[in-house]
């Protein structure tokens, strides 16, 4: 038999739980309410009564969030409704299960997926956006209604419209997506996306002839301000990701070492990176800092960020020029020449790729002033390509 006091604040707080062993105590002042004591402490309000012959319990609320006195008027709220053949029960299954239904939908399911992933780079998340939208008809859609067949469907659709690629990318999202939903919320049974039989991708695998080199930096100069042409030459010299050469701060050059460095967080693959500069390199950069004075960054705009954020601009102005580039192609054109002059772990280091193998991951480690030799003969080579005399 339960235990029956007069429930007061002071009382509840006083229960001592048994390991073990759930136990209630009845109110002596209130018919059918109580407070239910769980083994690891918790103390939460309930009333009892029967409805349609069952045995109901109600939970009207939790010790000591609930005040006991809003605890007693929910209790006989409760009592009247049962007392009129309705279990209070059904209605939070109801509410429940509609607020299920809510957190099902792909939208809501899709933010629930990105949140989850609170490591997730800025740029990551705006591609996940873009290819996101692909499936913006299924935005308001329980993930329950979308059927392997909508998605082969919708497979082909991307792929006519904007891509292999693209059909690829925003179908895996999905299938990520569907992946989170099923963890947790146990919902669909299946991954829709399971069945599609992706498109081959292909690395493009292309570089600036070297013959052109020259003609492209010669066509530097038709960008309009300085700010382009530095850029591009800094990408090409250095091979840095685009990413990284936007986002370039004064206090990530060490002028007097001629070393640039980045912190884990800020390089793709989360390691940190140093590297030497050549000569070349440090004199545009020094020139660069010279006319700018009043930024912390080396590329900077009078836009909200306060530097430059794209470079669709430069590439429109050099491809009426007949220039076909892009930030990556720069980057590759110094991999490709790089890799002529030096062993591959050499390349990976000055590039911020993680070198392969346990020799490249785990036995080599020059330091800056050793990897130093190579950027100069990269730069030479570039020069020599350009048809530009060093000052060396």
């Amino acid at each position: 038999m339960a235990d029956k006091i007069r429930l007061t604040e002071k009382k509840i707080a006083d229960l001592v739980p048994i390991p073990g062993k759930q136990f209630e105590v009845w109110d002596q002042d209130q018919q059918r309410f109580g407070v239910r004591v769980s083994p690891g402490g918790s103390k939460v309000y309930f009333v009892f009564q029967r409805v349609n012959g069952k045995v109901v319990r109600v939970t009207v609320g939790k010790f000591p969030e609930m005040p006991l006195k809003d605890a007693r008027a929910a209790a006989r709220a409760n009592l009247v409704t049962m007392y009129g053949g309705i279990n209070p029960n059904d209605d939070k299954s109801r509410r429940r299960q509609e607020n299920t239904d809510k957190n099902a939908v792909l939208l809501t399911v899709y933010n629930s997926f990105i949140e989850s992933r609170p490591k997730l780079r800025d740029i990551t998340k705006r591609n996940y956006g873009y290819l996101f939208a692909h499936l913006s008809a299924w935005h308001s859609k329980k993930v329950t209604d979308i059927s392997p067949e909508m998605v082969a469907q919708r497979f082909k659709e991307i792929t006519n419209t904007s891509g292999e690629v693209a059909a690829n990318r925003a179908t895996a999202l999905l299938k990520y997506v569907m992946k989170h939903s099923m963890e947790t919320l146990k919902r669909p049974a299946a991954n829709p996306a399971d069945g599609i039989k992706w498109h081959k991708e292909r690395a493009r695998r292309e570089s600036m002839p070297p013959e052109s080199i020259a003609e492209f930096i010669q066509k530097l100069d038709s960008i309009k301000g300085g700010t382009g042409k530095d850029l591009y030459m800094l990408l090409l010299f250095t091979g840095l990701r685009k990413s990284n050469a936007l986002k370039l701060k004064w206090s990530h050059i060490d002028f007097e070492k001629g070393i640039i460095r980045f912190t884990g967080p800020e390089m793709k693959n989360d390691e940190p990176f140093e590297a030497p500069l050549s000569s070349f390199v440090i004199d545009l950069l020094t020139t660069r800092r010279q006319l700018i004075k009043s930024s912390t960054w080396v590329f900077p705009t009078n836009s909200r960020s306060g530097r430059l954020t794209n470079t669709w601009l430069y590439d429109l102005q050099l491809a009426e020029q007949g220039i076909r580039v892009y930030p990556h192609y720069l980057r590759k054109t110094f991999t490709t020449v790089a890799s002529l002059l030096c062993n591959g772990n050499i390349v990976d280091l000055l590039t911020g790729h993680v070198p392969e193998g346990v020799t490249g991951k785990h036995y080599t480690c020059p330091s800056v002033e050793q990897l130093r030799p190579s950027v100069e003969r990269i730069t030479a080579e570039l020069l020599r390509m350009a048809g530009i005399e060093s000052a060396a």
